[in-house]
């Protein structure tokens, strides 16, 4: 009957409570700094988007006003009805605080709160660039990761102190009249007074997300794209994050919503346009090269499979004579194809001279 009996049931229920109570509390935060996100920058939104807050379940768009929570530490929120854009989407990314295990392992390697913002443009309203500027190790890994920023930004990341950027930020371009044509004083100002919080910025005419890995046996698409803006902001606090942080972020969603602006209006010159033009050539041909690569190795395993279930089909015929007329006839075929072979030879040997 002593309390020593039962000391393991005693640490699995406290456990439980532990985490029950990690859950509703973390959830409860997440919630609240979710609201005062959106409490601050609705204003904002509703003056510049017609439509603020679809959650895509009426056949017709209709503006409900409110985030759409997708999970405990996710919410989404849908806007359009813009000039020169076909909508803007808001993902705030919270910790899992819900989560006790993810809490305890905040502990010895902290991280932040983010807000992603991807903004989809007409395809009359973005010139044919790529660019991104952003923290030195973002850029790196999103030159890695991104199909267009590693086709068409292949330099390696630039220091924006031509700029004034703090040293913590780099430049990937596809040519340097973009960053030019980007980084006007309104922007520059909006990046050096907001470099805590920025993780990454990216435009892209090309945007089509990660890499797409080949699949064995499947050739590869070419990927489809779109013109796109991308945001990603760090929330102050690195995860003691209080809804005063939230309200923080405002100024940098006037810079998403003057870069919409800003893209629209730029131009390329005339060179700039043509070496646009050769760069996006290139990348076409380097892809049809590897896709005829692919498609020639397809075709060869496909003949020898072919050739292995003719030789399993002769091999299992009981009947001898039936079986040496089909060996007759396989050796007559590629014998034929041969023939066919070197006469193509000939012919290319003649046509040369």
């Amino acid at each position: 009957n002593s309390w020593e009996s039962y000391y393991m049931e005693i640490l699995m229920v406290t456990g439980l409570l532990a985490y029950i109570m990690n859950y509703i509390i973390g959830k409860n935060k997440n919630s609240r700094l979710a609201q005062s996100w959106f409490n601050s920058h609705r204003e904002l939104l509703e003056s510049n988007f017609a439509l603020v807050g679809d959650d895509g379940t009426s056949k017709d768009a209709v503006s409900t006003g409110k985030l759409n929570q997708e999970n405990e530490h996710i919410y989404n929120l849908w806007c359009s009805g813009r000039v020169c854009c076909e909508g803007m989407l808001i993902q705030l990314k919270f910790l899992k605080r819900q989560d006790l295990l993810n809490v305890l392992a905040r502990m010895m390697r902290p991280t932040c709160d983010q807000v992603q913002i991807k903004v989809t443009l007409n395809d009359e309203d973005m010139d044919t660039f790529v660019f991104a500027v952003g923290t030195k190790k973002a850029m790196g890994r999103l030159q890695k990761e991104l199909q267009d920023l590693s086709e068409f930004c292949g330099d390696k990341p630039k220091s924006g102190a031509k700029f004034g950027l703090p040293d913590s930020l780099a430049i990937l371009t596809e040519m340097g009249e973009v960053t030019d044509g980007v980084m006007d004083n309104k922007m520059v100002h909006y990046i050096t007074n907001h470099a805590d919080k920025i993780e990454s910025i990216h435009f892209s005419d090309q945007f089509s997300g990660p890499k797409v890995m080949q699949e064995e046996g499947q050739p590869l698409k070419l990927p489809e794209t779109k013109k796109t803006l991308l945001f990603t902001f760090n929330v102050p606090g690195m995860g003691n994050t209080s809804p005063k942080d939230m309200d923080a972020l405002l100024p940098l969603m006037n810079m998403v919503i003057y870069s919409i602006d800003k893209v629209k209006k730029l131009r390329l010159n005339r060179e700039g346009k043509m070496k646009a033009d050769r760069n996006r050539a290139r990348v076409e041909e380097n892809f049809l090269k590897q896709t005829h690569a692919q498609r020639q190795e397809a075709a060869q395993t496909r003949r020898e499979e072919k050739k292995r279930a003719e030789k399993e089909r002769i091999m299992n015929e009981e009947d001898p004579e039936r079986q040496r007329r089909l060996e007759e006839a396989a050796q007559r075929r590629e014998q034929k194809k041969i023939e066919k072979k070197q006469m193509k030879m000939k012919q290319i040997k003649v046509k040369a001279m």
